[in-house]
């Protein structure tokens, strides 16, 4: 197998738009397999919040019944094959109001144009019962048939989470599921397996153990939507072959065989990858730490003047990317402060950027979390967030006083000790 060089980078965004270069489509077709392959094992949780608790998404609830009368503890939570599917079908049925779910079209990314939906309900989730029994022992069902019954249903013990498990075995013994995937061509039906953990503090954890494979130039490559969907809507991630650590993301770059591909993700209607070859003399910008950040320019959020990064020269830059919607991003903020309140201007500058959020939800944030460090609006400026490759929140660079990336993701209760140690290593 050939040996690849991959770089995850950052394009000049318009390589492609010049008459004079030429950028060719490769789309290769999938295979899946089950199993998680060099990617991150991420796991979603099953909600103990009964659905009727949670706003406007209790209107899609539907009942079921069956639960086991031993239970002490118990609630049925929604397990989503194809979140954009499960919105808009309601949205459709009724259930979600216009401007709810136009507010989810823009959070959420949804694009009709992308794929077909049914307006039509069709099985694109799957009901999960969750209970703890009379011995205090957490027992968990699966709506195989989807008839909202869980009485003829077999009555399942959670695996407890540990450091090594022998994961190829449980997937084995996992519960399997039709799912139904709405695609350009028509409805698909897909067989998945559900893998189900317990955890410490009493949680069920869940997800789909699956990825895909194919092939280019004799190397493999392997795909992953992250384990918590079927669609790839919300990401489509590869690596080359089992054994490879670094991964590609979304709008990513690999370099094959001295050429330069573009990952542009999963096309789901013909379950295929699409790679775009770039042309070869494409402008890079890497988001990776030891390289030089792309310039940015972004309107403040009071005025119609302009934020650059050449504004923060000669003094560290620590950049997040964040929404006051993300609960992990709220749950930062107290870490933030402390790191903003005990270091210097002189030496260290805060900028955040509200993704998929608007002025007033931002303002009542900074009013609420009382944040005094400046915020800007990912929507005042010219794809902030993609030209830095940010697909999940919160997301921050450390940006030295050249404008070279130093760090990434550094947050929790030490953020204060680390931002210290990298302002004493570049003094």
């Amino acid at each position: 197998m050939k040996k690849l060089t991959i770089l995850l980078v950052l394009i000049n965004l318009f390589a492609c738009q010049e008459e004079s270069k030429q950028c060719d489509l490769i789309n290769l077709k999938l295979t899946e397999i089950q199993g998680y392959g060099p990617f991150e094992k991420r796991f979603g949780f099953l909600d103990w919040t009964p659905l009727t608790e949670k706003g406007i998404w209790g209107n899609t609830e539907i009942k079921t019944t069956g639960i086991p009368k031993n239970w002490t503890k118990s609630n049925v939570t929604q397990v989503w094959f194809d979140s954009h599917q499960f919105a808009y079908q309601n949205y459709k049925q009724g259930y979600l109001s216009d401007e709810f779910f136009n507010d989810l079209k823009a959070s959420w990314k949804i694009d009709l144009n992308k794929r077909k939906l049914s307006e039509k309900p069709i099985n694109c989730f799957v009901h999960v019962a969750i209970g703890t029994n009379q011995n205090d022992e957490l027992e968990y069902i699966i709506d195989t048939n989807y008839d909202n019954d869980f009485s003829d249903e077999e009555i399942l013990k959670p695996t407890p989470r540990a450091f090594e498990l022998d994961y190829q075995k449980l997937i084995e013994k996992s519960k399997s599921v039709v799912a139904q995937i709405s695609t350009n061509s028509g409805i698909k039906e897909k067989e998945i397996k559900i893998l189900v953990l317990s955890t410490s503090d009493g949680d069920l954890i869940y997800n789909f153990p699956q990825i895909a494979e194919t092939t280019y130039q004799e190397n493999k490559i392997l795909v992953s939507n992250g384990f918590s969907n079927l669609t790839y809507d919300d990401k489509s991630i590869i690596a080359i072959d089992d054994e490879n650590t670094e991964i590609v993301g979304l709008n990513e770059f690999i370099k094959i065989n001295n050429d330069l591909y573009k990952n542009l993700g999963v096309d789901i209607n013909s379950n295929e990858l699409r790679l775009l070859e770039m042309p070869k003399d494409t402008i890079l910008y890497p988001s990776r730490i030891g390289f030089n950040a792309k310039p940015f320019t972004v309107k403040k959020l009071d005025s119609n003047d302009s934020l650059k990064l050449d504004n923060f020269k000669d003094k560290l830059l620590y950049l997040e990317f964040w929404g006051t919607w993300c609960a992990p991003c709220i749950n930062e903020i107290p870490n933030l402060k402390k790191a903003y309140d005990e270091t210097d201007r002189n030496d260290v500058e805060f900028l955040g950027v509200a993704v998929f959020d608007t002025k007033e939800k931002l303002k009542s944030a900074i009013e609420k979390y009382e944040i005094n460090w400046p915020q800007v609006l990912d929507a005042d400026s010219d794809k902030f967030k993609e030209s830095y490759n940010v697909s999940g929140y919160p997301t921050s660079f450390l940006i030295d006083k050249k404008g070279k990336i130093i760090a990434k993701n550094l947050r929790g209760e030490k953020l204060l000790d680390t931002l210290n140690y990298y302002l004493k290593e570049t003094k």
